[in-house]
């Protein structure tokens, strides 16, 4: 009895804890079914997060009054996202988002060297090619079939696409994989696209897996001629530069500074990009798509150039280049296709202007930048930072300056000028210009008399000379935002170095006028006239004036006048006396050539200048000059330097005229006649020209 009581017990435990349990995952099914179901059902269906960068709006470039020169605009962009794009079904999608573009006459980025259109062919010269080739791994004699071939087979385009169409396709998965597409970078097929494009693309977004339109901030270039060289673009990063700089936050697939301002004011322009995360499911459905990071636009630069007279600048530079081209009073007038101008504050070392031709335009150089970049006469060098030239004569002021820092002469020592310079008589026995007699310092700058700048340079010697160049800047890195070559002074390893020859006296009394291997840049010619001007004191040259927020409406930073050297102390009566001499050039240049009036007439004050007609070789001279003006309380100073030419001392009236006065306005469309100096106006200005440049004057104080 006991044990059938003690067996019915236990089956009633037994029963009671099945049912039990039973009931436990009833209640945990429906828990997880029915009250957390589709919590669940979403664990199940994802398979990945993915992390995307948002592109912050560029900081923008402006001129010194907050003129628009590198700014953006909002466009849209057609997006491949990998996230969203079945495996293999890359090419389909493609392919149809291409025919779109194409019905709508849309731009995509393409750069393999391969012909649109059959038959096939490379469209860059064969010794640009290699690099793609190694790419590709080809062999050097692969032709663009061979390529193209490769490209097809490399990400499985088909025969069931057009051979044009496979062009196109071949093309685009190539830049994919150079931007490193993938899952967490997004690939930006085309921008700038039409309405009317996107909202085809919209209407079958459907049949197109992957594709998304954005509406982002593109790059613009305002006037892209003027100040190409100083402004500069921005491109995709390379991969070399992308390894530097991957951890500084840069993706392959970022656009990043690569000249001028762009690439030397990159970390204040480019911004604080943001973070998008898109959580994807089965089937490539979109479970949720965040904004993980906000966007910081970058900051915008206010540079220290006024566009209106860098345009000047630009347009006086060509027009004179383009006149003595022209013109029938010089064997070698048609010769000269290249120069430089650069025009400072005196008091500050802001570039106020530079020039240089031939240039492009920044429009030209982003859509085609091969045909820029093998355009005549190498209009991608800045000439003014890193064309480097003999001084010439214009490097007299220095020996001058030298010989009287020295105690070698003073303002009213002289030396006799008979036509050869008779010192290393027989061996070596340089010409003058002219026969001078007795010449002091300030008729031989006047007279640019070559035999007493051979004599002051021997007896200052080469040493000194040197030290005294440096304190100019010559020989020196100037320290502007956008570079420059340093050029160099002639000493005796220089020029052992160069020449291969041993270095002798005669290269020390060479180089005190500006020959033998000294080497300058415009810009050093222009910082020469800005320390002559201030006695002394040379400023450090900038581009940019101060750092804004985005939209410009407030300053952040503002750059202040930097003193690189200051001699100055005691020197007032030195400069004073090299004054003069420069004063006295003025009075030697004419127009026409030849005779007639004085180039400067007119002016309300004198101006200071030194030319120079530098040999390149026995026969060949380029043509410099520098100076400042006014005299007194001088305001701006310049160099400049042309090529294979003469009379470059005609543009330093228009310099003046341009920037004090907003005179500078006639064209040369043939070359004929008298080219573009208009003096007249001011000739009869009188003491209305004087108002004017006061009024200048102050508004640069006050600014």
């Amino acid at each position: 009895m006991k044990e059938k009581i003690g067996y019915a017990l236990r089956f009633i435990i037994i029963t009671g804890i099945m049912v039990l349990m039973v009931f436990l995952c009833v209640t945990e099914m429906f828990r997880i079914q029915i009250v957390d179901g589709e919590s669940y059902a979403a664990r199940a269906e994802v398979t990945y997060t993915a992390h995307q960068s948002i592109g912050a709006a560029r900081g923008q470039i402006l001129d010194v009054k907050g003129t628009k020169l590198n700014t953006n605009k909002s466009v849209y962009k057609v997006i491949l996202q990998r996230a969203f794009c079945p495996s293999g079904q890359e090419n389909k999608t493609l392919s149809e988002t291409v025919k779109i573009l194409l019905r709508g006459d849309e731009k995509w980025t393409d750069t393999i060297p391969i012909s649109m259109t059959r038959p096939f062919e490379f469209t860059l010269p064969s010794d640009a090619l290699d690099s793609f080739k190694e790419k590709l791994r080809m062999n050097y004699d692969a032709t663009a079939e061979n390529c193209l071939e490769y490209l097809c087979s490399e990400y499985n385009i088909d025969d069931s696409f057009s051979p044009q169409m496979k062009r196109y396709l071949a093309g685009i998965r190539y830049e994919m994989t150079a931007r490193d597409y993938s899952y967490d970078n997004r690939y930006v097929i085309a921008e700038g696209v039409s309405l009317k494009s996107v909202i085809e693309m919209k209407e079958r977004m459907s049949e197109l897996p992957g594709i998304d339109i954005t509406e982002e901030t593109s790059r613009v270039y305002e006037n892209g001629g003027l100040g190409a060289h100083i402004r500069g673009v921005i491109s995709a990063i390379s991969p070399e530069k992308y390894e530097k700089l991957k951890n500084s936050g840069y993706r392959l697939n970022d656009l990043i500074g690569t000249s001028g301002i762009e690439l030397a004011l990159e970390s204040t322009l480019r911004g604080t990009d943001g973070e998008r995360e898109i959580v994807r499911g089965r089937g490539n459905s979109a479970l949720s798509d965040t904004v993980a990071k906000q966007v910081l636009p970058g900051n915008s630069v206010r540079l220290t150039i006024d566009a209106h007279f860098q345009s000047e600048l630009e347009r006086l530079l060509k027009n004179h280049l383009i006149w003595y081209q022209n013109n029938k009073i010089n064997p070698r007038a048609g010769k000269s296709k290249a120069g430089s101008v650069v025009v400072l504050d005196v008091k500050t070392g802001g570039v106020l202007g530079m020039a240089s031709y031939p240039t492009f335009d920044l429009n030209e150089y982003v859509d085609n930048y091969y045909s820029v970049l093998t355009g005549d006469d190498n209009p991608i060098l800045n000439r003014a930072i890193y064309g480097e030239y003999r001084p010439g004569s214009t490097f007299k002021t220095i020996t001058g300056t030298a010989g009287m820092m020295y105690g070698i002469i003073n303002s009213s020592s002289t030396v006799f000028c008979g036509g050869t310079y008779m010192y290393y008589a027989p061996r070596f026995t340089p010409k003058c210009t002219g026969q001078h007699g007795n010449t002091a310092i300030r008729y031989a700058l006047q007279m640019s008399c070559n035999i007493f700048f051979y004599d002051v340079g021997r007896r200052v010697g080469i040493e000194r000379l040197d030290k005294v160049a440096e304190m100019f800047g010559i020989g020196t890195d100037l320290g502007l935002e956008i570079g420059g070559a340093t050029g160099h002074m002639t000493t005796p390893e220089i020029y052992e170095k160069l020449v291969g020859v041993e270095y002798t006296p005669g290269n020390t009394i060479q180089a005190a006028i500006g020959q033998s291997e000294t080497m300058v840049t415009p810009l050093h010619l222009a910082v020469q006239a800005m320390t002559l001007a201030n006695k002394g004191v040379r400023y450090k040259p900038y581009l940019v004036d101060s750092v804004w927020n985005y939209d410009g409406t407030k300053m952040l930073e503002k750059n202040k006048p930097v003193i690189a050297e200051d001699f100055s102390d005691g020197h007032d009566a030195l400069f004073e006396t090299i004054h003069d001499g420069m004063q006295d050039v003025t009075k030697m240049i004419t127009w026409p050539i030849g005779g007639g009036p004085n180039a400067f007439t007119g002016l309300p004050y004198p101006a200071c200048v030194k030319t120079g007609t530098p040999q390149r070789t026995v026969s060949d001279f380029n043509s410099a000059f520098l100076g400042f003006y006014p005299k007194d309380d001088p305001v701006i100073a310049f160099g400049a330097m042309v090529e294979d030419a003469d009379f470059s001392r005609y543009m330093i009236r228009n310099i003046i005229d341009a920037y004090f006065y907003d005179a500078y306005e006639p064209d040369i469309r043939d070359g004929s006649g008298i080219p573009y100096y208009p003096w007249k106006q001011w000739n009869a200005g009188g003491s209305t020209t004087a108002s004017r440049y006061a009024e200048q004057t102050q508004a640069n104080r006050t600014a």
